[in-house]
């Protein structure tokens, strides 16, 4: 199966990079979740095979925030230089700049419709970005392990989280939001204005707060008009509910979308490992179910 390694320039001048997958019908832009980056996760060999045998393109690239810290080239008018990025000093709403530049590669190369698909943290900019942006090349929404962040740290801190929200907040206040969280606040290093911008009470995250910790309405997820498709694995989700009542509850917040299509993978951990080819086989079907939208 062919591929390239393409690069391309955001509206804020970075330089991202992706694995771009042909075929002459419409593609699928895959987002990687915090931390990522666009080779890690074993399932995009799948999902590749499975939308070009369909004759649906692939990209899969590095948003500015790929890996715990990254050195990413910055475009200038005196020549190229660097910006130490990464999962550890991101914001959410950065994503909309990422994902942009990406749909534009992918529409110099022909593609008229887009199926915009994210993983983890990267469902959260899906729907972040189309919500913002109301893209109107994007004819469907493919979210993959969507996480409820609020709901895993309420969980884990209990009563800290506050703390924590009034910690962030004061050391981004200070001017202090590069330095790093102190230890024990979040699974991975974090920035302060990374976790700020997480918890912060109008957070991205909490378009997916499905378990209601934080949030009772989720207009992001009602304002979707497109077909969707949700997959969830069973152990070690990024979510506190039990994988069906997350898919449930994801599917009456998404009450006016045309199709809504869940696959509950039993036994798949977050990152689908040894599953893939599940994984592939419900995007799969979902893809020929909805060929007259996305793949028409």
């Amino acid at each position: 199966m062919t591929c390239h390694l393409i690069r391309f320039i955001t509206g804020d001048r970075l330089e991202l990079q992706g694995l771009y997958y042909p075929a002459d019908g419409p593609a699928l832009l895959h987002v990687h979740g915090l931390d990522g980056n666009f080779y890690e996760n074993r399932f995009i060999d799948a999902l590749a095979e499975a939308c070009v045998r369909r004759n649906v393109a692939l990209l899969t690239f590095n948003n500015r925030g790929h890996d715990y810290i990254s050195d990413i080239i910055v475009e200038s008018d005196t020549g190229p230089g660097y910006r130490q990025l990464g999962g550890m000093y991101e914001t959410l709403g950065e994503c909309v700049e990422d994902i942009r530049a990406a749909a534009n590669r992918l529409s110099a190369h022909g593609h008229r419709k887009l199926i915009l698909q994210g993983h983890s943290h990267g469902a959260l900019k899906a729907l972040h970005y189309l919500h913002a942006t109301g893209d109107e090349r994007v004819a469907a929404l493919s979210l993959l392990s969507p996480s409820d962040d609020f709901a895993l740290a309420r969980s884990k801190l209990g009563g800290r989280f506050e703390e924590g929200r009034a910690l962030a907040a004061g050391m981004v206040a200070e001017g202090r939001g590069a330095e790093l969280m102190p230890p024990g606040w979040f699974d991975y290093p974090t920035s302060a204005r990374t976790w700020h911008d997480l918890y912060r009470p109008d957070s991205v995250a909490l378009s997916f707060n499905l378990a209601r910790t934080d949030r009772d309405s989720f207009p992001e997820l009602a304002a979707v008009r497109l077909p969707v498709f949700l997959a969830l694995g069973t152990e070690n989700e990024a979510f506190s509910l039990p994988a069906t009542e997350f898919a449930d509850r994801a599917g009456t917040a998404l009450a006016a979308a045309p199709s809504f299509h869940a696959a509950v993978i039993e036994g798949a951990p977050h990152n689908y490992l040894d599953h893939e080819d599940e994984l592939a086989a419900a995007l799969g079907h979902w893809l020929d179910e909805t060929r007259e939208g996305p793949g028409g």
